[in-house]
Formats: C-alpha cells, sequence, structure tokens
C-alpha cells in the first residue's frame, strides 16, 4: 500500500514538472514570437497630403512643395517614401530638413517634407501628375497624386512682338512699328525699356492713347501693353539694311523683339556759290547777277528742286530756269544757275539781307547773302558836276559884285 502511494506521489511531482516546463516554453515562444514580430500597431494608419495638390504652372518653374505626413496608428512608425512617378522630361527629390531622404519618422504630431520639381523650359498644353508614396507595411501606406496644369496663358514666359517688324523709306524718315508686350506670369511684372540701335538713331518707346515716350512700363499678370516704338535714323544715313532689337527686361524674364529698317535712299542738298563769297555789290533800280550752285549731296537724284528768296520790299530775282525750278539735280552732281537781283528804285546806300533756297520734297538749303547797295557812279559824277557849277557861280557872283 506504501507503495502504491509512493508511485502515485512520483508521478503526480512529474506532470506537475512536465506542467512547469510546458508553460516556461510558451513564455519563451511568446518572448521570441515578440522579438521577431516587431511592433504592434493600434488601429489607424497614415495619411500624406498637401494643401495645394492642384495648380498652374508654367514651364521652367522650379517647384518647393511642403508635404505632410499624419500618423492615425496611435504608435510612432518610420515610413518609407518615394516619388513613385514623375512626368517624362521633370526632375524632383524630397527633403526632410537639409538632406533628400527616403524615410521619414512620424510620431503623433505627423511630419513634414519638402518636394522640390524642376519644371522643363517646353511643355505642351495640358495636365501632368506626380505621384508620391509612403509606407510602413502592406497595411500602413498612403499615396499623394499632385496635378499641375499647363494651359495656353501660362504656356511658357511672357512676349514682345510686332506684327510688321520691317520697314522701308529714305533717310529722315521716321519709322512707327506697332508692338505688344504681354505678361504670361501670376503677377505684375516691371519691364525696362530698350534697344540696341546703331549709333546716331532715335529709338522711343510710346504707350498705346499717350504721346509721351517711356523708358519702362508695368504690365499686369495675363495683361497686354501696345506700345509704339518710333524709329529715327540720322540725317545722313547711308541706304542699306540696318536691324534694331528692341528689348523689354523685368525682373523675372527679358523680352526682346527684332525689327529692320531699309533705308533706300539718302537725300541731302547744298545751295553756295562758286568761290564761297555771300556778298555782293548792287544799285537800286540796277540789275546784279550772283551765280548759285545746287548740290545734291544725296545718293538719290532730286525732282523739281524748286528756288525761291527772301528779299527786302521792293526788290525783285528771277532765275535762268523755267518756273524758278530745276527739273533735276543727279547724286553728286552740281546745278549752276543765275539769279538777277534788282534792288528797288528807293533802295539807299548801306547793307541789306537777301536769303536764297533750294529746297525738294525731302531737303532743302538756304544761304544768307549780304548786299551792299552803292550810290551810281553816273549819279555821283552829276553830283559833282552840279557841286562845281554851284562853287563856280559863287565866284563870279564875288568877282562881279564883291567891290561895290
Amino acid at each position: 500500500m506504501e507503495k502504491a502511494v509512493e508511485i502515485g506521489r512520483q508521478t503526480s511531482s512529474r506532470r506537475m514538472h512536465i506542467l512547469i516546463a510546458a508553460f516556461a516554453a510558451a513564455l519563451m515562444a511568446l518572448a521570441l514570437f515578440w522579438g521577431n514580430a516587431g511592433t504592434v500597431y493600434a488601429a489607424g494608419g497614415l495619411e500624406l497630403s498637401t494643401d495645394y495638390p492642384g495648380m498652374t504652372i508654367t514651364p521652367g518653374e522650379t517647384l518647393n512643395l511642403t508635404l505632410n505626413l499624419t500618423n492615425t496608428s496611435g504608435s510612432s512608425l518610420d515610413a518609407e517614401v518615394e516619388i513613385a512617378s514623375l512626368p517624362e522630361g521633370w526632375e524632383g527629390y524630397l527633403q526632410g530638413g537639409s538632406y533628400e531622404v527616403s524615410r521619414v519618422h512620424v510620431g503623433s504630431d505627423g511630419a513634414s517634407l519638402t518636394l522640390h520639381l524642376t519644371v522643363p523650359d517646353s511643355l505642351e498644353e495640358g495636365t501632368y501628375n506626380v505621384v508620391v508614396n509612403a509606407s510602413v507595411n502592406e497595411e500602413i501606406q498612403d499615396s499623394l497624386t499632385l496635378s499641375f496644369q499647363v494651359n495656353e496663358v501660362n504656356a511658357g514666359e511672357g512676349s514682345f512682338t510686332t506684327e510688321y517688324p520691317e520697314q522701308e523709306g529714305t533717310s529722315g524718315t521716321t519709322f512707327s512699328f506697332s508692338t505688344t508686350l504681354i505678361n504670361n506670369g501670376l503677377s505684375a511684372q516691371s519691364y525696362s525699356l530698350s534697344s540696341n540701335a546703331p549709333s546716331g538713331w532715335q529709338v522711343s518707346f510710346i504707350p498705346s492713347d499717350e504721346t509721351a515716350s517711356v523708358a519702362g512700363i508695368d504690365v499686369e499678370s495675363s495683361t497686354s501693353q501696345g506700345l509704339t516704338v518710333e524709329v529715327v535714323p540720322p540725317q545722313n544715313v547711308e541706304a542699306g539694311e540696318y536691324d534694331i532689337s528692341c528689348s523689354a527686361v523685368s525682373a523675372s524674364e527679358t523680352l526682346t523683339t527684332d525689327l529692320k529698317v531699309v533705308i533706300t535712299g539718302t537725300y541731302g542738298i547744298s545751295l553756295s556759290t562758286p568761290d564761297g563769297r555771300v556778298s555782293f555789290d548792287a544799285h537800286a533800280n540796277d540789275d546784279s547777277k550772283v551765280t548759285l550752285n545746287i548740290t545734291n549731296t544725296g545718293n538719290v537724284d532730286l525732282q523739281n528742286v524748286s528756288l525761291n528768296s527772301s528779299l527786302p520790299s521792293g526788290w525783285t530775282v528771277t532765275y535762268n530756269v523755267e518756273d524758278n525750278v530745276i527739273e533735276s539735280v543727279p547724286a553728286g552732281s552740281t546745278v549752276e544757275v543765275i539769279a538777277t537781283v534788282t534792288p528797288g528804285s528807293d533802295a539807299i546806300t548801306g547793307d541789306y539781307v537777301a536769303t536764297f533756297t533750294a529746297e525738294t520734297d525731302e531737303a532743302s538749303s538756304s544761304v544768307e547773302f549780304r548786299v551792299s547797295v552803292k550810290t551810281s557812279t553816273v549819279w555821283g559824277l552829276v553830283a559833282v558836276l552840279i557841286i562845281l557849277c554851284v562853287v563856280g557861280g559863287l565866284v563870279y557872283v564875288f568877282r562881279k559884285y564883291g567891290r561895290r
């Protein structure tokens, strides 16, 4: 009987040891499981967002967008982040702090990233998408799609254009080009206006509906400004083609429009005398001849050169050409004309001014003469004879009646 009791005690003790060993094994297994499984997350997840997921852009822009990571799991997370999709030609990366990152620690207060994007200089009108992913595992992840719109208004930089960029004319012509300056930016811009015209040329920028020229102008966003570009070549410009580039420069862009002026000829005329003298003597009511040289100093023949004068009252002048008009003066040549000047009969001795002018529709030249009117020699002799007669008469009277 005692032996049976002892056997029972041994059996119970063995069972107890087995139970203890099994419990210890279960604890070890559970510890191993927890150690290998990592952190156990409560219900919830990860949300990736931005304040402006859709926007309109222009080609060539550099974008810096803030992305927000929100953690609703109840525990801190280490999330993998990446730009999953970029349009062709675009460049981008994710920044955290001062570094480019691929993993972000997201606590209960969330975290933020900066998405840097470089947009190509040339883009067609349309919508472009960028996709950013954030994930911890298959259950905890999120994706954000950003849409960028490029439309006709914002497709590229502004413009500075003219409908008719080439004009031609003679020297002395003022050329007027109608141009349009367009600001395609998202804010108003102040443009400085300038040109690279050759030395001696004058270029002015005049806003539409105004008369004064300006050196700069403000243009509101997505609006246009009309400008008249006035180009004045120097008087002695040679025939040929001249390229003039005009610029409108703002803080963000430089716009240009190219103009061309074609000078078809240079008109010039000079009025002078063969010996260079611009004075002559004359007598009242008597003809005095003056030789005038009309020279074509341009490179285009002058037609219908008219001769005019400004003389003292009562004076007359005639020329040895019909109707006081020279039909043609070839380029570089000189035509000689005789002017016959007749002072008025009441002209007294002294100096007078007479002005002669040769002019066409394109050019003119004037010269001022000093005319010295002198007493006629005949009248001088007559005066001398009269004086002699008077003196002789007085002598005779004194001799005949002086002793009485």
